[in-house]
């Protein structure tokens, strides 16, 4: 089930950075200049993304924030994109707006969980351990 959820939220993102292309080719008026603009809309779009809400981003914004500014930028998206006519795809990211804030939460109810369990502390013990202090445990064996 949580495969299908992160597959699901990745799918909105990726819809999302369409929209976002949409949106600022839309803006300037298409055309080259339109798609030069878009794909630089999407590039810095897609940074943010990456510094403050993707799953290992080094500042990643705290839980419910970064699910409402994730789920709400996608939404705000829609709505523009249905004020410049493009009602399906639109009303599409509306909509998954919504379940992008639902998804980001309960992935991220998981990822705490997995983050106490006992993989954590097999990553805790195992974070000291170099191929020096191996190679040196392999010696006292013998």
């Amino acid at each position: 089930m949580l495969v299908v959820l992160a597959l699901l939220a990745f799918v909105i993102e990726f819809a999302f950075m369409v929209g976002v292309f949409l949106l600022a080719s839309g803006l300037v008026g298409g055309g080259l200049g339109g798609a030069v603009v878009g794909v630089l809309a999407v590039v810095l779009v897609a940074a943010l993304w990456g510094l403050f809400i993707a799953p290992k981003a080094r500042r990643r914004l705290p839980k419910v924030v970064r699910a409402l500014a994730s789920g709400g930028g996608v939404a705000v998206v829609g709505a523009v994109l249905l004020g410049l006519g493009r009602e399906r795809f639109g009303l599409v990211l509306l909509g998954a707006g919504l379940v992008l804030v639902l998804a980001q939460l309960v992935l991220d109810e998981t990822d705490a969980g997995r983050a106490n369990g006992p993989a954590a502390a097999n990553r805790a013990r195992d974070a000291g351990d170099t191929r020096r202090s191996r190679r040196s445990q392999r010696s006292r064996r013998r």
